[in-house]
């Protein structure tokens, strides 16, 4: 039997991207199109936009694909979800769904372009590593500079903890050369580590010697969310957020 899947299209724009899925959304298409939005999410654009005028719906049920992604990307990494539905059936359903309760729904793209004049106030620091172990200290100085620099020294202790474990991790289990990037927005503080390795993390894997807690578990005790995510261009980002206040 052949396998459903969607055809899904990204336009940049304006440093968002609109996707445009085309094809039928239900149970068999819903992981992808779910998959595939975290993923766009992780390349941390202005927003994502999602066309619907291209989709068919199967139940309002899988409707609740929307939400749900919204919910994860303002775990991390804080990007703006917006659905354009057109005037038709779609909108229609939007409405008895309530989805628009939840993330904004407009008409066209050029208005849901419009609703992004007044982003949140965000702040992004970001540095390229050698595969080196060096990179962890080099990482360490540069979380403590811009800790200072935005007047973050209340979480200065966590932060250097979790880059410091998180690159760890990435050079000595994927042997690449470690991205960091660093965001404060409204008053949640994140930590996200690019390597060029595919795949999925788990709790088991130390990053460090047995004595004591290291690697993921420490990441997990000290961090308010953590989690990892597959990249646009093949590889993985694993993340952990600070809340500012309490």
């Amino acid at each position: 039997m052949t396998r459903t899947v969607l055809r899904l299209e990204n336009q940049a724009l304006d440093e968002a991207v609109v996707v445009a899925p085309v094809g039928r959304l239900d149970v068999a298409t819903y992981r992808q199109l779910r998959d595939h939005l975290i993923k766009v999410g992780t390349d941390n654009p202005r927003a994502i936009v999602v066309d619907l005028n291209g989709l068919e719906i199967e139940s309002d049920s899988t409707l609740a694909i929307f939400p749900a992604v919204h919910t994860r990307l303002q775990v991390w990494p804080g990007v703006p979800l917006l659905l354009v539905s057109g005037t038709g059936r779609v909108r229609t359903r939007l409405a008895r769904n309530r989805t628009a309760r939840y993330l904004p729904v407009l008409e066209t793209i050029a208005e849901a372009m419009a609703a992004l004049d007044d982003p949140p106030p965000c702040r992004v620091a970001h540095v390229q590593l050698p595969n080196s172990l060096a990179s962890p200290r080099l990482a360490r100085e540069f979380v403590r500079l811009t800790c200072v620099d935005w007047n973050l020294e209340l979480l200065l202790d966590d932060a250097l903890l979790l880059v410091g474990e998180l690159v760890t991790n990435a050079v000595m289990h994927t042997y690449s050369a470690p991205s960091v990037r660093l965001e404060l927005r409204r008053n949640v503080f994140s930590v996200a580590v690019r390597d060029d390795t595919p795949g999925e993390i788990n709790m088991r894997d130390p990053g460090g010697d047995a004595a004591g807690i290291h690697g993921l578990l420490l990441v997990a005790q000290i961090a308010t969310v953590w989690g990892c995510s597959p990249t646009s261009s093949g590889g993985k980002v694993v993340w952990a957020t600070l809340r500012t206040r309490r």
